[in-house]
């Protein structure tokens, strides 16, 4: 009983991840990068957000897991460090 609830929890972090990672890296893609434009691939699923992050989540699940916890690691960092920038930069302006 316990080792399955284990293995329950561990596939709910491991889907959460993959979703998280899928949209970080489809985000950090197309809207902070604009890869598309630069590699000229402007066609779906490259140059639309929402259907990258779903094709990216697929191969995710499909990878092994060591792909997913780097990409986890470079884009959910790149992601947050852009959205910590503007935080400070309202912060910033407020105490002005």
């Amino acid at each position: 009983m316990v080792r399955e609830l284990q293995n329950l929890f561990n596939g709910q972090i491991r889907i959460w991840e993959v979703v998280i990672t899928s949209i970080s890296f489809a985000f950090f893609f197309v809207d902070v990068h604009r890869f598309h434009d630069k590699w000229k691939l402007n066609f779906k699923p490259f140059s639309c957000a929402s259907c990258l992050a779903a094709w990216t989540a697929l191969a995710l699940l499909i990878l092994p897991e060591i792909i997913l916890h780097t990409m986890f690691v470079m884009f959910v960092s790149g992601v947050a460090v852009i959205l910590l920038k503007l935080i400070l930069d309202i912060f910033w302006k407020i105490s002005k």
